[in-house]
């Protein structure tokens, strides 16, 4: 191996000619090319610093240790970070390298108790955003499809990730596992040291799949950037003055939670001076998407549960009621959010009139809560018809409704 690999390397992830990076170094592309083959035994030092300066490579050239850590990422936890942590420490500069298998990955998912499959570019984002600040860790993602699942094909597996790093320019000098047993395949099939950390999992006592099977368990080990694929979503649906952004609140604040407001009741008096006759059609994609950023946000930090005021079913009954049509975009957000629990209460409690409802009188109520129910068939939505007339008989019929989607018994 040529003692100038790395810049052959280098000029052909960058994508330059040999032509272009002669000229631009003072040279002339016999001499670039007779460098580059180790075939010049006393190589101008002014040339060779040009050369380095031209692909952004430090100069004198300082021989760099190099670390790989493999893995799923399904998903990413504490303990991966903590291996990570450990590793970057140890080494100049290390590379993440994240194996995906579309099928296994989708059966992981099957199996798992997510709430959301996330896609390959959510896992690296996981990686991307948790180790942003770090600047020698480098992540990249490798296809595994048709390998034999480990902790079997090890030959084929070994074959296909020595060509990856090689095409990456990657030349580890060891890798970090948590798995003892893996050592010496890594020795055998990858000639790199092995280096275990933590392989009693003394420090960070946790894995993927304890997670996947029960992520509530274990949720001090989840990442903030993955917490939301386990998170569970109630929406609480339910005409003017039902008593929803009130429950909201009260199930928000017992369950230690977020919650999401009604977006609409914000809209209307930050763009319509707190008075619906100026409202139209026009104005129901852009309270939507300020309803999705609310969910959004509350989903991002929620512990376990997020609850949500008026949900997009909803805001396209408002608009069917109002304008008389349905909103497309409404509809490709009702398509795209769909709730881990809806709960729709009933109209039986008394309407209180606070500036911006009109449907008071209780043929309206009616005739709003019959909407609700036909759109929530339409898209083909379960819910949960809360019937109760007593506010405090509804909030511990919806205690029992959240405790019993969570899985938690009534005396937890």
């Amino acid at each position: 191996m040529s003692s100038f690999d790395y810049l052959k390397t280098a000029i052909r992830q960058q994508g330059h000619t040999l032509q272009q990076v002669a000229d631009a170094s003072g040279m002339t592309k016999g001499y670039l090319s007779q460098l580059l083959n180790a075939k010049i035994k006393s190589p101008s030092a002014l040339k060779l610093e040009a050369l380095h300066r031209f692909l952004g490579l430090e100069f004198p050239r300082r021989e760099k240790t190099v670390g790989v850590v493999f893995g799923k990422f399904y998903p990413l936890h504490t303990g991966h970070i903590y291996l990570i942590q450990r590793a970057c420490s140890q080494v100049d500069e290390l590379h993440i390298i994240m194996g995906y298998d579309e099928p296994r990955d989708l059966q992981l998912f099957k199996n798992s108790a997510m709430s959301q499959q996330p896609t390959i570019s959510d896992r690296l984002r996981w990686l991307l955003q948790t180790f942003k600040y770090q600047k020698n860790i480098h992540i990249h993602s490798f296809n595994e499809q048709g390998m034999e699942p480990y902790p079997h094909g090890w030959d084929v597996w070994s074959e296909g990730i020595s060509a990856f790093m090689a095409t990456k320019g990657i030349t580890a000098d060891r890798v970090y596992t948590s798995e003892e047993g893996d050592a010496p395949q890594f020795r055998r099939w990858l000639g790199i040291d092995a280096v275990v950390i933590d392989p009693l999992r003394s420090f960070m006592n946790i894995s993927g799949t304890q997670i996947r099977h029960n992520p509530f368990r274990y949720w001090e080990y989840i990442p903030t950037e993955v917490k939301p694929f386990f998170v569970r979503t109630v929406a609480i649906l339910g005409g003017e003055s039902s008593g929803k952004s009130t429950l909201v609140n009260k199930l928000a604040t017992i369950f230690n939670t977020t919650s999401a407001w009604e977006y609409g009741r914000d809209y209307v008096f930050s763009h319509l001076g707190g008075d619906e006759m100026a409202l139209q059609y026009s104005d129901y994609d852009k309270i939507a998407l300020g309803q999705a950023q609310y969910i959004d946000f509350a989903v991002k930090y929620a512990n376990r549960v997020a609850f949500v005021d008026t949900d997009f079913v909803t805001t396209q009954a408002f608009c069917k009621k109002y304008e008389g049509r349905e909103h497309p975009f409404v509809q490709a957000l009702i398509d795209e959010y769909r709730f881990d629990l809806v709960i729709l209460v009933e109209n039986n409690v008394p309407w209180v009139a606070d500036g911006l409802r009109s449907l008071g009188s209780s043929v309206d109520r009616k005739e709003f809560q019959s909407l609700l129910v036909s759109l929530l068939e339409a898209n083909h939505i379960p819910y949960k018809h809360v019937t109760e007339d007593d506010y405090d008989r509804r909030f511990m019929r919806c205690i029992e409704l959240v405790r019993e989607m969570l899985g938690e018994s009534a005396g937890q």
